[in-house]
């Protein structure tokens, strides 16, 4: 920033302060995109399923296992009823 006469405007760190506030802006915006990152599931599905889709895979068949494994217990509790 300038001021009427010309001359730039420091911050107390010695910065001009529109480099200040660039850099304010630059960490504002690193924040939010690490932040919107961990909230979209299907994002990181997607980045997962490009870079390491061995992962990917055996969660999905821990997952299906579990499901399996509970639909189990559920149909011989189900079965010692009757």
């Amino acid at each position: 920033m300038t001021s009427e006469s010309g001359a730039a405007q420091f911050s107390a760190q010695g910065l001009p302060q529109e480099t200040e506030v660039e850099r304010a802006r630059a960490e504002l915006v690193a924040a939010l995109t690490e932040l919107e990152d961990k909230v979209n599931v299907p994002k990181r599905i997607r980045r997962l399923r490009e870079e390491e889709p061995g992962k990917l895979y055996a969660a999905v068949s821990a997952v299906g296992a579990v499901a399996a494994g509970i639909l189990a217990l559920g149909i011989v509790a189900i079965a010692r009823r009757r």
